[in-house]
């Protein structure tokens, strides 16, 4: 049986994935019962079109709501995926890598993003794997390397 750690090591593959093809550095997995439903990569820096966006709207034109998906990712999701994980009906995010480890820059604001979805009338289950930062925090790096110096 497939867990947890199966899915956020493939969003960190896609990260790296995402990085190679020169994007950001961001990779995504939405599953339901063991059944991937969507993956994504990221868009170049800056961008509109973001890994768990990308895969939330693929998974939703497909399936519809998405209750009973968990969303699987190399960093903490910003504010603006947070919204649309949430009104697509996900309630389970899985990440590596919290916002705090990360360059303020790469979100919409250098806010506490808990402070924000803790208000939110149905609550999302947020599980970080600490274990699994360094690894993002080393792909982002070597990005950041080429792309932003």
């Amino acid at each position: 049986m497939m867990d947890d750690t199966t899915y956020i090591e493939k969003a960190i593959a896609l990260s790296r994935k995402s990085y190679e093809e020169g994007n950001f550095p961001a990779g995504a997995v939405l599953v339901k019962d063991g059944v991937v439903l969507a993956e994504a990569v990221s868009s170049p820096y800056p961008n509109l079109l973001h890994a768990d966006g990308k895969a939330l709207s693929a998974a939703y034109a497909e399936h519809g709501p998405l209750d009973g998906v968990t969303l699987y990712v190399g960093m903490e999701p910003c504010i603006m995926c947070i919204s649309m994980l949430y009104w697509a009906g996900v309630r389970r995010v899985v990440y590596a890598l919290a916002k705090n480890n990360l360059s303020g820059d790469y979100y919409e604001s250098h806010s506490d993003l808990q402070d924000i979805y803790t208000r939110f009338n149905e609550k999302i289950e947020f599980v970080l794997y600490p274990e699994y930062g360094p690894e993002v925090l080393q792909i982002v790096k070597e990005w950041e390397d080429k792309y932003m110096r």
